[in-house]
């Protein structure tokens, strides 16, 4: 059997069903860029984070994260909402159910294609 077309240990997919359904994750608007992928990972691991701590963990700018945030907000896959501390207003970034479903699917894929090679 030809390594293209070897199937993983889980699901009888081959590699290249598991590319072409990476390919299609990763075609989405939202999940095209670096950045958003290494704020939903963050996210996925965590719950909720404030602005400030996506800021040190991606060093992006202010307005590259805030960005990127919109587009992922827009499309469905987080929520951003200001809380009020003693010491003064913060914005925090929770991931949604639907965010937390993409994340699982895009590390389900590279699972299995980590278990196939």
């Amino acid at each position: 059997m030809s390594r293209r077309a070897k199937t993983s240990s889980t699901g009888g997919e081959t590699i290249n069903d598991l590319l072409s359904k990476l390919s299609q994750q990763l075609s989405e608007p939202a999940m095209k860029s670096t950045a958003r992928l290494t704020i939903l990972i963050t996210l996925a691991l965590n719950g909720k984070m404030t602005f400030s701590d996506l800021l040190a963990i991606t060093a992006l700018g202010k307005g590259s994260l805030s960005n990127h945030l919109e587009k992922l907000r827009d499309n469905g896959l987080i929520r951003v909402r200001t809380v009020f501390k003693i010491d003064g207003p913060r914005l925090l970034v929770e991931i949604t159910e639907e965010g937390l479903n993409a994340y699982m699917n895009y590390s389900t894929i590279l699972e299995k294609l980590m278990a196939s090679s």
